[in-house]
This record gives structure tokens, C-alpha cells and sequence, in this order.
């Protein structure tokens, strides 16, 4: 499978993916579709009123009641932004169903090792190729470069990236495309499969989670620095997008959100240097 230059960076454009051992879960919802698979055992849950046992993985719905439990193990979870290429792929797949089994859509027994048997010892560099792997076997669908964006689109994600501590507004936006505002989303959406808004969301998100774990900085203080209001403001956000407090992911999960340090140590022992 063809993994662009770029893959890392885009892969936090449309997903959070993160590695848990749940023994214990408060039933919560999210606005992300969910796709979770266990690394070496079975998964239960709960949705709604009905009882999901001995799974290998599974694919749930946005905004669907549910709690999972893993005793016996580590599990691999992402969460999907439902207006991606990926989210079209998976709403095709639930059909209007809340909840699909990994046994209804494929055979388990050929999926292998979801991640490497060392995985917990792995950076996130090397991780992501398998998570792309995983997707592609959902989905069909392999992560395009985003040299193949419309050059204005590439212009906001660049600016984006380099201003989300700052205020961003739609002059500054449309400076780098030149169209009407309306025309603008419209390029965005239909050339990235996300919003525009929801697009600056995900990346401040993504941004307050990263500086904590690299940094061991106070979550309130990153979040202010990333425009939200106050951290009532960021959970709420956290909350509503992924179901779970953020406190959850810094404390329970390994979330995989890339290191600077992961990436240049990978280029280097790479030989392109």
C-alpha cells in the first residue's frame, strides 16, 4: 500500500487513533465514528441495550450509547471524522446500522497482527504505516498526498498549521484563495471531505493533546494558547468530538500523535539524510 511523504501529518486531519486496556468504561457517545479492534484477544460492549461478546473488532456509529471492556488486553481504537474519505467508507458500511461486528464484514482469522507483537516499545512513527493498514483493510482506501490538493486548499491547511495559536479569521482565509467565502468551503470540503471549521477544530485539538505529551505542560495553560476559551471550552469540545474526557487520554491511553523527535530520528536512521 502507497503511503505518502506526507501521511503522518494528514492521518491527525481526519482521525485520533489510540491504544487502551480497558477494564472498566462509562457508557458515553461521540460524534466520530468508532472503529476498535483488539491486539491479541476478544472485546465486549454494550450499545445501547444489546451485548456485543467475543469480538475481534468492530465499527460503531456516530453519537451511539455504548461502553466496551478489554480485561484481558490492549485494544486499538480510531476515531473517525464522519465527513472524511474514511467516514463516507464506514457510513457506507453501517448501512444505518448502529453497530457492525469485524466478523460481519470480514475474516478475522486473516487480519493478523493489527500492530507489531512489540508495539508498546515502538514509536508512533512506526505505528501509523499499520494503522493506515488497518484502514485500508475497512475501507479500500489508501490516504492520498496532498500534492494532489487544489494549490489554495494546500495554502489554508499550511497557514492553518502555523497559526492555530492565533486568531483565525475568514479574511485571512480568504487572502490565500482569492473567492467568496462560500466558495472557499465549498473548496475545502469537496477537496478534503471535512469542514473547513471542523478542519481548524481537529488541529487545535490535536495540537493541545500533542504540546501536553511532549511537554508535560498544565492542560489548561496549551489549551488557552490553542484559542480555547477556557478549559470548560476545550473539554466540552474533547468531549463532544471523542466521547471522553481528554483527562482519560493523558492518563488511560496512548494516543498516537506523532513526536517531532519520532519523525527526525526516523528520517535520519533512514538514509535520506
Amino acid at each position: 500500500m502507497y503511503i505518502p511523504d506526507d501521511a503522518i501529518e494528514r492521518l491527525w486531519h481526519v482521525c485520533l487513533p489510540y491504544i487502551t486496556s480497558i477494564k472498566t468504561m462509562i457508557a458515553h457517545k461521540h460524534y466520530c465514528y468508532k472503529v476498535a479492534v483488539s491486539l491479541d484477544h476478544k472485546i465486549e460492549c454494550r450499545v445501547d441495550d444489546s451485548d456485543y461478546e467475543a469480538m475481534r473488532g468492530f465499527i460503531m456509529n456516530s453519537n451511539a450509547s455504548h461502553k466496551c471492556i478489554s480485561p484481558d488486553g490492549p485494544v486499538l481504537s480510531i476515531l473517525i471524522e464522519p465527513q472524511s474519505p474514511w467516514g463516507n467508507k464506514i457510513r457506507e458500511i453501517l448501512n444505518g446500522r448502529v453497530f457492525v461486528r469485524f466478523e460481519e464484514i470480514m475474516d478475522v482469522g486473516k487480519l493478523g497482527h493489527i500492530l507489531p507483537v512489540d508495539h508498546a516499545e515502538l514509536g508512533d512513527i512506526d505505528l501509523i504505516p499499520h494503522i493506515f493498514q488497518l484502514m485500508y483493510t475497512i475501507t479500500g482506501l489508501e490516504i492520498e498526498a496532498s500534492g494532489m490538493l487544489d494549490p489554495r486548499v494546500s495554502r489554508i491547511i499550511d497557514y492553518v498549521g502555523q497559526n492555530l495559536k492565533s486568531d483565525i479569521t475568514n479574511e485571512d482565509i480568504l487572502n490565500l484563495t482569492h473567492l467568496s467565502f462560500h466558495r472557499t468551503r465549498h473548496l475545502f470540503a469537496s477537496e478534503t471531505g471535512i469542514p473547513l471549521s471542523r478542519y481548524i477544530l481537529w488541529q487545535r485539538l490535536r495540537g493541545t493533546l500533542k504540546t501536553v505529551l511532549e511537554t508535560g505542560e498544565s492542560l489548561s495553560r496549551v489549551a488557552a494558547e490553542y484559542q480555547f476559551t477556557d478549559l470548560s471550552h476545550f473539554h466540552k469540545a474533547f468531549k463532544n468530538i471523542f466521547g471522553l474526557n481528554p483527562s482519560t487520554f493523558l492518563t488511560e491511553c496512548r494516543v498516537v500523535v506523532e513526536d517531532d523527535r519520532d519523525v527526525e530520528e526516523s528520517v535520519l536512521n533512514s538514509g535520506d539524510l
